[in-house]
């Protein structure tokens, strides 16, 4: 076969119907050159038994987890195990999309020597069918390379499946978060240097399902807090310069009717790591009652107050 070898990481957990979906998609792409690696969490083997019939049709290695490892644990996994000179991690309810997706995945490599990742148009598909695009700040496709952290703003590149890796890309998902995971990876990988090309095209469908651990996520304040503090912490003091960054914390703090250092103690954040940055925060928005701090005029102004008294700090 011709081109690189592309590896395929599917972490799974149960739900062998999506796994087979994924499975018939990789089948019908035009690309042949494909392994795939099944790291399988489930507590049975139905994944195991639905797989059986593709295993003489596709390259498969599958790997059951006892324990389970859990993710982003899993999705390391599949990454370790991958030899590919190109990889992507498929998420079970995703699938490819365009039969031509993973050949125009690799051409992007070929004809762009310097780039290390190339992700597609985050496409979402509800159960219902209809499809959305997940790309509410655009120009930030374009800009990420200047402004990693602009990402927490709006987290344009979508999930793993939406984006393949050269192999030198040796960086793993931190395992500590499960809602901001992907954001953490792409701006660490960005903040190292490496390029990535953008295509403007329905590659690859990312399902979406009532329990999932996305959606489980965007209702869970405590998890929320907790992640987006973590990712504080990791932040460079010079970060908080950005007046962008700055305010998503503002607005963040005052969404949440976090009030005290100990609101964040509640949601599982240890002392250690809560940022002065965000001590410094808490410090005016105590001064301030809730109904002021809605007002979104006020909000801004008093936000800006803080701004410029922490950046001549």
């Amino acid at each position: 076969m011709f081109g690189p070898l592309v590896s395929i990481g599917i972490p799974a957990y149960k739900k062998p119907a999506y796994v087979v979906r994924g499975l018939q998609s990789i089948l019908q792409q035009s690309y042949k050159n494909i392994e795939i690696i099944i790291s399988d969490d489930s507590p049975d083997e139905s994944i195991k038994i639905a797989i059986e019939p593709y295993i003489s049709e596709l390259a498969i290695k599958y790997y059951h987890n006892q324990p389970a490892l859990t993710s982003p644990a899993n999705w390391n996994a599949a990454l370790d195990k991958s030899s590919g000179e190109l990889k992507l991690l498929l998420h079970q309810d995703d699938w490819f999309h365009d039969p031509d997706a993973i050949k125009t995945y690799v051409t992007a490599f070929e004809d762009n020597p310097e780039i290390d990742f190339v992700f597609c148009q985050n496409t979402a598909i509800e159960e219902t069918g209809k499809k959305v695009i997940l790309q509410a700040r655009p120009s930030l496709l374009h800009t990420m390379s200047e402004n990693p952290n602009h990402l927490l703003l709006a987290q344009v590149i979508g999930p793993p499946s939406n984006t393949m890796l050269r192999s030198r890309v040796n960086t793993r998902y931190d395992e500590k978060f499960i809602w901001l995971v992907d954001v953490d990876y792409y701006v660490r990988i960005l903040k190292k240097g490496h390029k990535y090309k953008y295509i403007q095209k329905h590659l690859v469908s990312i399902g979406i399902h009532e329990d999932q651990t996305t959606v489980f996520c965007r209702t869970n304040d405590t998890i929320i807090l907790k992640e987006n503090t973590w990712f504080a912490n990791k932040l460079e003091k010079e970060a908080f310069k950005d007046i962008l960054i700055y305010d998503y914390y503002w607005r963040l703090l005052r969404n949440y009717n976090v009030r005290t250092t100990e609101d964040l103690a509640r949601a599982g954040v240890e002392y250690k790591d809560i940022p002065p940055i965000i001590v410094q925060m808490l410090s005016l928005q105590q001064k301030l009652s809730p109904s002021i701090l809605k007002m979104g005029l006020l909000s801004k102004f008093f936000m800006m107050i803080s701004y410029l008294t922490a950046k001549k700090n």
